[in-house]
Formats: C-alpha cells, sequence, structure tokens
C-alpha cells in the first residue's frame, strides 16, 4: 500500500516553479471544482463488470435522524491547506504540476504556450503552500474558524506537516490555539463537495456522517469522510449516489433542496477510481448502474428529505457545478436569503432561472406549513474596479464569484469578498458597501472578510472548502418566528410566542428575551412548557406605551447547564422583529397559537432502506488519530547518520514504556518491512541501510494513540 507519507520525498522535482499565473490556470483547469466528466479525459479505463444496483444493504441506525442547518451549533469545520503537487523526480526543463489520483500516483502536466497538458502518470510529492496569496486564503479561514469558538480540523499530508501549520499562523499573527489534525491524502480542496454531511441520530443525538460518492476520479477526497471516521470515531455511512455538499441544502427539519444537476451525475456508468493498492496498473473506474431522475429523488428522499424533497433547474454559468451555494443559503428554518443579479443582466439565463427558482422556494411549505419567505437578498459582485461583467461567458469562464458561497461557524460568517483586506475590511469601496449590505441581511453575525480572487473561475470558494462538524449535545430550537408588518390595533393586545425546543438532557429553562420601539431595558418572558413545546404571549396589554416595533430572540438552558439563544447571534445585536403599521393586513400565519407538544416523529425521521451502509473500512498506518503531536515528536529524535549505507540509528525515550508498530514504505509507497518495538526508558532503533536499494525511505512507528513519521535516505 502506498503511504502518504512517502509522497513528499525524493529528489528536486523540477528545475522551475510555476507562476502564481500558471498556478491559477492550473486551478481553473485541472483543479476546478466540477470535474463530473474527468473520466472522459483520461485513459483509465471502466472496469468490466457493473454491480446489479448502486444501492447497497442497509446498515443505517434505526434510531430517529435528522440533519441540521448549517446555521446551527457546529464544533468543528473542516479544511485543507494547499499543496503543491508535482512529479517526485525531475522530468527536464520546464513547468511541471502533478494531479494525484491514487496514494502515490498522480497524473503528470506541463505548462507550454497552450497551457497545461497531460504528460502521462508517475508518483508525486506534496508541498504545503503557505506563501502565495492562494496558498494564504486556508490560513486566514482556520484563523476565522477558531473566532468563531469552533476547532478547526485541519487535514495534512504527512505528520510533520502540522509543525508548519501551526508555525506559519503563528507568523501570519493568526489564532493557533484551537487546531487539530487529520493526516491523510488529498486530490484537492472541495471539501464542502466531498466531505460528509452530518446528521444527528437516538435519543442522545449522536453525530454521524453520510457519504455520498464524490466526483470519479477524486478517490483520495472521496475518503476524506473515511479519514474523519477512522481517526475521530465519527460513525460514516456510505452510498454510491454521487453527489456534491454544495448542492445541498436542509432546512434543520426534514427538508432538501438541490440542483438538477445531480441528475446528469448519477446518468452514467462511471464509479469512483479503484485499484488493488499496489499494482498501479489495476487503476480503473468502478462500473456502476445508472440512476433514473426519479430513483435520484427517492434516494435524496429516504436519506435526508422526508419531509419535502426539492429539486430545481441548474444554473448554466455558474462554473460549471450548478450547485446551490453558489447563489442561495437559509439564515432559518422560515426562509431563504438570495444572492440577485442586477437587472443590467436580466438577459442572461441564470438570471431568469434565479428569479424563477426564488419564487418556487418561497412557495414550497415550511416545517410550520406556511410558505418560506426571502429573509434577505445579497448583492451581486462585480469585477476589480467596480464595473459589471460584460456577458454570462465571462462570467462564467474567468469570475464565478458570488458573495452567497460563504460559511457560518456559529456567531461568524467567513464571507468571501474580491478586494485586499485592509483592518479587516475590503479595501475597494463598491466591495466594502457590498459587505454592509451582507452584515445588514445577517444581523449580529462577526463578518470575517477574505479576499477569494485567487478562486476567480474556478467555480466556488469559502463555503466550497469548508465543511461543518455538529456540536454535541445540542439544543435545538425551531421557532415560527413573527416577521414583518401588522395592523397597528394589534399593538394593544397580546401576542402568542412558541418554540420546539429539544436537548438530550432536557430544557432545565426557556425564555424570550424583548424590547419595544427599539429603546429602553429588554425584558423576560418565562416559557411554559408542554412536553418539547414552550409557549407564552407578549405581554403588550400590560405595556404604558404604543406599541410600534418588536425586537426579540428566544434563550433555553438545558439540564447539564448550556445555554443557547435563537437567533445565535442575540449577544451581538441579531433578533428577530416585526412592525404595526395602519394599512397592513393581519395574517395568522406568522403566529403560532399551538401550545401541544410535538411528536418526534413528526421532526424527525428514520432513513429509507437500502441506499446506504455503514462504513467499516479498516484504517491504515498513515491514518491514525493525531493528538499532543509535539509531545509525541519530542520523544523521537532523527536518524544518524542521514544519508546512510551501513547502519542508520534513532534514540527514542519510550519513558515508562510503549509498545509502536514499525513501518518502512519506499519512495513510491511500498510497504518493504513491517515489525515491533516495545521496550522502555531511552532506546537506539537501527536500520540495516545496507540491506536497502538507494533511494529515500519512510520509517512509521504507530500505536492506537498516534504516529511518528522519520525520513531516511540511503546511498
Amino acid at each position: 500500500m502506498l503511504a502518504a507519507a512517502a509522497v513528499t520525498l525524493g529528489a528536486a522535482a523540477q528545475s522551475q516553479q510555476p507562476t502564481e499565473q500558471m498556478m491559477r490556470e492550473f486551478r481553473q483547469t485541472i483543479q476546478k471544482r466540477d470535474i463530473s466528466r474527468h473520466h472522459l479525459e483520461t485513459n483509465i479505463p471502466l472496469s468490466a463488470a457493473a454491480p446489479a444496483s448502486k444501492k447497497a444493504s442497509k446498515a443505517l441506525p434505526e434510531d430517529r435522524v435528522w440533519f441540521p442547518g448549517e446555521w446551527e451549533e457546529v464544533k468543528a469545520i473542516v479544511v485543507t491547506p494547499y499543496y503543491d503537487y508535482s512529479p517526485l523526480e525531475s522530468q527536464g526543463a520546464g513547468y511541471w504540476m502533478a494531479d494525484p489520483l491514487v496514494t502515490g500516483w498522480a497524473t503528470y502536466y506541463k505548462y507550454t504556450a497552450g497551457g497545461w497538458s497531460e504528460q502521462g502518470m508517475g508518483p508525486y510529492k506534496a508541498t504545503m503552500d503557505t506563501n502565495s496569496t492562494f496558498g494564504k486564503v486556508f490560513f486566514y479561514l482556520m484563523d476565522g474558524i477558531q473566532l468563531g469558538g469552533a476547532e478547526a480540523w485541519v487535514r495534512v499530508e504527512q505528520i510533520n506537516d502540522t509543525s508548519k501549520v501551526i508555525r506559519t499562523l503563528t507568523r501570519m499573527g493568526l489564532r493557533h490555539d484551537n487546531v487539530k489534525f487529520l493526516v491523510g491524502p488529498g486530490n484537492s480542496f472541495w471539501y464542502r463537495d466531498c466531505g460528509p454531511i452530518c446528521f444527528y441520530y437516538g435519543d442522545e443525538d449522536s453525530v454521524a456522517m453520510l457519504d455520498f460518492t464524490y466526483y470519479p476520479g477524486r478517490a483520495l477526497d472521496d475518503s476524506l469522510p473515511s479519514i474523519i471516521y477512522w481517526q475521530k470515531g465519527i460513525p460514516n455511512y456510505q452510498t454510491d449516489i454521487e453527489w456534491e455538499g454544495g448542492n445541498c441544502l436542509v432546512d434543520g427539519a426534514g427538508m432538501v433542496v438541490s440542483s438538477d444537476a445531480i441528475y446528469s451525475n448519477n446518468a452514467d456508468r462511471y464509479g469512483q477510481i479503484t485499484w488493488d493498492g499496489q499494482n498501479i496498473n489495476t487503476l480503473t473506474y468502478k462500473q456502476v448502474s445508472p440512476l433514473s431522475q426519479s430513483q435520484v429523488r427517492q434516494g435524496l428522499h429516504d436519506l435526508l428529505g422526508q419531509r419535502s424533497t426539492y429539486v430545481i433547474p441548474a444554473y448554466r454559468y455558474d462554473g460549471g457545478t450548478g450547485h446551490i451555494d453558489l447563489y442561495a443559503d437559509m439564515y432559518d428554518e422560515n426562509g431563504f436569503v438570495f444572492s440577485v443579479m442586477p437587472d443590467d443582466y436580466s438577459s442572461w439565463r441564470d438570471y431568469q432561472t434565479g428569479a424563477q427558482n426564488m419564487a418556487d422556494l418561497c412557495s414550497y411549505q415550511s416545517f410550520f406549513e406556511r410558505p418560506y419567505y426571502t429573509m434577505a437578498t445579497l448583492p451581486f459582485p462585480s469585477k476589480d474596479n467596480g464595473s459589471n461583467f460584460n456577458s454570462q461567458t465571462e462570467y462564467n469562464n474567468s469570475y464565478t464569484r458570488t458573495y452567497s458561497n460563504h460559511t457560518f461557524v456559529n456567531n461568524v460568517i467567513l464571507q468571501p469578498c474580491f478586494s485586499q483586506v485592509v483592518n479587516g475590511q475590503p479595501s475597494a469601496q463598491w466591495d466594502r458597501d457590498n459587505i454592509a449590505a451582507i452584515a445588514a441581511a445577517y444581523p449580529g453575525y462577526t463578518i470575517y472578510p477574505v479576499d477569494v480572487r485567487e478562486f476567480d473561475g474556478s467555480g466556488g470558494a469559502i463555503h466550497c472548502v469548508t465543511k461543518q462538524i455538529p456540536a454535541d449535545s445540542p439544543i435545538r430550537i425551531l421557532h415560527k418566528n413573527i416577521h414583518g408588518e401588522m395592523t397597528a390595533g394589534l399593538g394593544s393586545n397580546d401576542l402568542p410566542v412558541s418554540a420546539i425546543i429539544t436537548n438530550n438532557t432536557g430544557i432545565a429553562h426557556a425564555e424570550v428575551v424583548y424590547r419595544v420601539n427599539g429603546v429602553g431595558d429588554w425584558q423576560t418572558l418565562n416559557l411554559t412548557a408542554n412536553g418539547n413545546r414552550w409557549y407564552g404571549n407578549f405581554p403588550f396589554s400590560q405595556l404604558n406605551t404604543v406599541v410600534e416595533s418588536v425586537e426579540y430572540y428566544i434563550s433555553a438552558t438545558s439540564n447539564a447547564g448550556k445555554t443557547i439563544t435563537k437567533p445565535m447571534t442575540a449577544s451581538q445585536g441579531g433578533y428577530y422583529s416585526f412592525s404595526f403599521g395602519t394599512d397592513a393586513l393581519v395574517d395568522s400565519s406568522w403566529f403560532d397559537f399551538d401550545t401541544t407538544a410535538v411528536d418526534m416523529n413528526d421532526i424527525t425521521f428514520t432513513f429509507g432502506s437500502n441506499w446506504a451502509s455503514e462504513d467499516q473500512s479498516e484504517q491504515n498506518p498513515q491514518h491514525l488519530a493525531i493528538e499532543s503531536v509535539e509531545e509525541v515528536e519530542q520523544a523521537f529524535g532523527q536518524f544518524y547518520p542521514n544519508p546512510a549505507t551501513d547502519k542508520a540509528n534513532l534514540i527514542i525515550d519510550l519513558g515508562n514504556g510503549a509498545n509502536y508498530a514499525v513501518t518502512i514504505f519506499d519512495q513510491t509507497g511500498r510497504i518493504i518491512y513491517n515489525g515491533k518495538l516495545q521496550s522502555s526508558g531511552k532506546v537506539i532503533y537501527t536500520v540495516d541501510a545496507a540491506r536497502l536499494a538507494a533511494g529515500v525511505y519512510n520509517v512509521v512507528f504507530s500505536n492506537s494513540d498516534t504516529q511518528v513519521v522519520r525520513r531516511l535516505i540511503v546511498k
């Protein structure tokens, strides 16, 4: 088996490094977000036989499940630094890059006057990019994740890269105290699409992952959920349906929206790249049975959207993905926030598609049996100078900019912008004005802007490269919010307010905090419980003032002492609000008169059968958990002499005793030795280099907790 650690070693790969412009073209072509037709452009064959169906035997949790909305609590966000992949050995003059296929083996590309062209295959090395404008984006994201009170789960190619991540964050003056690591090989950085869609299950609201098949051609990224399962212990359930996380929008209450791009992705016979793990000549695309549109819809219904499943037309000029995360998200379970193209683009096909999609989505019924509504709209980006795009084709091929492609991290939004960030704000006035409008659309959120112009033309930005891991023991609040304007005469009447609130330890207390007319002290309305329904009435009739407007939020505390507000940003100025006018009509759908408890089966569901199976794959040495890396590293020295021709020695301080498996990989990743080390105190571990061929080797010491990799060069 090829080891991730092995791919970073070897001689200088090339005499010339590509420029940033060349790398931008590489990302826009070879590493672009959409590679759904990549299998048609390679020489890797299709396997001979197809299984009877893409469906697999059922092995899913039988307890109730629910998929949280992205605005809900998260404990971590998964991201990776950017890696330059290049041929392991020099290929001669010119500019060369590699695109990994499987661990240790990649397609080679050379830059010529006509752009990047394929130049065969071979072993590769991975070098973390910590200096380029593009590479720095990922470190800013790690910083913003920690600002939001979450852990940054950073995938690195090998353990030695963990210290490089920390050093880079420190050098850039960024947060580095809440970073955890995942170790394993990868293809690219589009973690929204290849990462898992997490859900809760059972009475304890345990966290698990649903793992859809990623684009054929990126088998290493497709294994990201398995790496999380191996190293973090989160159960993983796999399905052969091809789908990307950027084309998934859920309301947290049993509704899912996707674009019809999911249909074409499941219409052919190409599954993921597979091989036997040793012989590179066994590389094939797994042949699968195509799924009809009705099968795709049924699969989504059974797995995510048992209350309702909607498939809407995809944009055709969005960089090729057709993903919904380029123009829509949800602020909560009541409605949507849309990116709206200006009327100057009214002749564009996607302008018309967007208008129809917005109308359709807002005609659908929410969990509270009223239509979703447009909670806010976001402006549309411009060129660098603030001007409009010349055509839909220009936008599609060279820009694909959107403000919607952001990521919620509790009370922080990691927000794309399109000019240099200075003192926490975009430097271009038009960009700064748009960010201010976004802040108004998401009241109370701390906006963390990141200049993502280096993503131009590649089909995505911040949302596309980040993936949420939900919080443990969540307090779930489903609330039919009161919004808009209503008849002034109601201002003297008590108005009902309620919420469905749950937690695995139970809810000790819930209240509404409110103020009227935007002034004065905040007042508290204690809510009464009927099972999971908490309810009360705004006591307007008792106020000695005319009520013209109301701002409010809900606060709930669990029996374990955890407190959450809804909106989550209440402490930062994020509230629900409504007002009274002279001409508005009363709409009873604004109010929630129901005070009865809700059956848990109404806000959860049980997975449908025959669509997924439990991930029971075994972890490999390069996929071990990474905890207390620095302490473990300090116990191991380095090989001496190095390079070696005879004996190579390594001093290890095993303290009170430790048990390690020892595996040696050659530079192509093949295992050439397996052994054990069990001892205590300081020991000298010796490798008989005279018995090894000249080359570069990785010696991996691993146990159930961690692993250490040491490089050895044999002359």
